[in-house]
């Protein structure tokens, strides 16, 4: 897990090739069906990108959308293992359709799909990473898939410029902070791709529960559900407050942040202030290159044998 942080850059050295390129046209639109780690980069994509005109799909099936929009998009089977049940359902449902489909994987079921009707495609190099870890082969496929240089340049480019090093001191002393505490990770909107992935990164590699809101919506609801009083305390005790902050967010979500930060630490729960640091996938690299560092400490705090993850392996067999 060590070294598949620290060669986090060697991934943007990676060029994509997409199979039977003959077939592949412009769209204005992109579904982009995936589960779990194999959709994370769609996310941070269409969050950062920004890209506008991406649909994300996790589910089975296709999103209930406007039909004229589906008819005209690239619907994009991504797939990490290439055996994710509900993407190649997606597939299976699109194909029955007749609309345009490609395919990202290292290989499977999917890319069998993708030769078996000539779709095109993209086989990932196998750096024998977990999906969760391999952001940025996810992001620049996508990229070339769609068409895109200037943002697969700008990709690449931030990518290549991170340095994994400089997030494991932060990231170590955060993961102390958080031992033995359940995280909640808030952010504003406009970043709540980050704080999933946070999230994710915790569930998956350090093997605890961890949880994620954003602003402004947070205070409307949950923070009722933090209101720690005699009878719920045993509850809240191990809970530990992570809030994401960005100098670009709107004043007033900082305001609300910072208030509601306050009022957690007034009812004995911890509160950590993280700042996110950057622009646009600067940004994102550099705050999650610090949560690999943070879910990797806690692990070992954990003693967690590795960074596979034995439960979803076993969900999908008894699925099977």
């Amino acid at each position: 897990m060590e070294d598949t942080i620290r060669r986090f850059p060697e991934q943007f050295q990676w060029d994509p090739v997409v199979e039977h390129n003959e077939v592949l046209r412009s769209h204005p639109h992109f579904i982009i069906c995936g589960m779990g780690g194999s959709q994370l980069g769609a996310m941070l994509v269409a969050q950062y990108g920004p890209i506008h005109n991406i649909t994300i799909h996790k589910d089975y099936g296709l999103p209930n959308i406007s039909p004229e929009i589906v008819e005209k998009a690239l619907v994009i089977l991504s797939s990490y293992s290439g055996t994710t049940e509900e993407t190649l359902d997606a597939g299976r449902e699109a194909l029955a359709r007749g609309l345009s489909i490609a395919a990202i994987s290292t290989g499977g079921k999917l890319i069998d799909f993708a030769n078996e009707h000539a779709l095109p495609h993209i086989v990932l190099p196998d750096m024998k990473l977990q999906p969760r870890l391999a952001t940025g082969l996810s992001m620049l496929a996508l990229a070339r898939m769609m068409g895109n240089e200037d943002l697969e340049h700008r990709i690449r480019t931030a990518g290549e410029a991170i340095d994994p090093l400089a997030g494991q001191t932060g990231g170590r002393e955060i993961a102390e902070m958080l031992r033995g505490r359940v995280p909640l990770f808030y952010t504003s909107t406009a970043n709540a791709a980050l704080g999933y992935v946070w999230k994710i990164k915790l569930n998956e590699t350090s093997k605890v529960p961890a949880f994620a809101n954003v602003v402004p919506e947070m205070c409307h609801n949950e923070l009722c559900g933090l209101d720690v009083g005699e009878s719920t305390i045993n509850l809240s005790v191990n809970l530990h407050a992570v809030f994401l902050e960005d100098a670009s967010d709107h004043d007033r979500n900082k305001k609300r942040m910072q208030i509601a930060g306050e009022i957690l630490e007034e009812r004995g729960i911890p509160v950590l202030r993280v700042p996110l640091a950057g622009e646009s996938f600067e940004k994102v690299f550099a705050s999650t290159i610090t949560a690999d560092w943070v879910s990797y400490y806690l692990a070992q705090y954990y003693k967690v044998p590795d960074e596979a993850t034995p439960l979803i392996a076993d969900f999908k067999k008894r699925m099977a």
